[in-house]
């Protein structure tokens, strides 16, 4: 026993482990990419096939070993071919603006801040105005799938970009704007939203809220819903929905979420607290007994 354990600790080596642990942060991130998206599906398929490679060796079976053996040697071309537009993404978010608005903290927080104030400046107006509105942050987990169900846009985030999605009769009024605000862009609006498939909600909730609550289900995302009924906004998170928001918790709300704010840090907060007051304008309406349809 004692020989086992030389020869295994002669086997490892610092450097060994941190390779092992690097291995293993890479394998988890790129489950993490692919979750919720069709190349999930194809990597379950490519596990299969691997699985049955040495099983198939192992009873014997040439013919379909071979086989494949020549599915595993093309499937690196196919994939590249099928999943090009994810490769693609998934190389432009290793140098997106997160990472270097995380190295320089205190630009990036203010960028975030001045995004989150357009937002709910476009968002209170909204309610004021009964105008149904469904937009999207995601926070760690890509929504890619849902962003292809879309109308692209790539736009800088501001409250009458916003506005004009979603006044009613336009093209994109009914689907989800779905919002980065690690980059500061509204990446697509006219997305559509699974709905939630729980059976105990209130039957007055609609589409809208429903669509909200789905997705907010199947990601991390924060879903900031607007009445069209009764104005009243909403904020759906990890499939619960919180009901009656004004406009200074909704910045609270999203600058703790997407801002690592220090407590310790006294500048950052009296900038959060000087912005905050100027935006006591914001009131959500009155909470009415009106059924919401949407």
């Amino acid at each position: 026993m004692e020989s086992f354990f030389v020869t295994l600790k002669s086997q490892f080596s610092f450097s060994n482990i941190i390779e092992i642990l690097v291995i293993t942060f890479l394998i988890y991130k790129i489950l993490m990419w692919i979750r919720g998206t069709q190349a999930e599906q194809v990597g379950k398929g490519l596990v299969m096939v691997l699985f049955l490679i040495p099983f198939s060796s192992w009873l014997g079976f040439t013919t379909l070993n071979y086989i494949l053996n020549i599915v595993v040697t093309w499937a690196v071309i196919l994939i590249v071919v099928v999943f090009q537009p994810e490769l693609r993404s998934a190389l432009e978010q290793l140098g997106n603006n997160k990472l270097f608005d995380r190295m320089f903290k205190s630009s990036g927080e203010r960028k975030i801040f001045n995004s989150v104030q357009e937002i709910v400046k476009a968002t209170v107006e909204m309610s004021d105005e009964r105008i149904g509105a469904l937009m999207v942050f995601p926070v760690n987990t890509g929504l890619k799938d849902i962003e292809s169900t879309g109308i692209k846009l790539n736009a800088d985030i501001s409250t009458e970009l916003l506005e004009n999605i979603f006044t009613p009769n336009r093209p994109l009024h009914d689907g989800a704007v779905i919002i980065d605000l690690w980059s500061g862009k509204v990446k697509t609006a006219g997305c559509l939203l699974p709905l939630t498939d729980r059976k105990t909600l209130n039957s007055s909730l609609g589409t809208r809220h429903r669509a909200g609550i789905g997705i907010s289900e199947k990601s991390d995302a924060i879903v900031l819903i607007v009445s069209e009924e009764t104005g009243i906004i909403s904020v759906a998170e990890k499939g619960v929905l919180r009901r009656g928001f004004s406009g200074d918790e909704l910045i609270e709300l999203l600058s703790e979420r997407f801002i690592d704010i220090d407590k310790d840090n006294d500048e950052l907060d009296e900038v959060l607290e000087e912005d905050v007051d100027d935006t006591k304008i914001f009131d959500t309406p009155e909470e009415v007994n009106d059924e919401d349809k949407d």
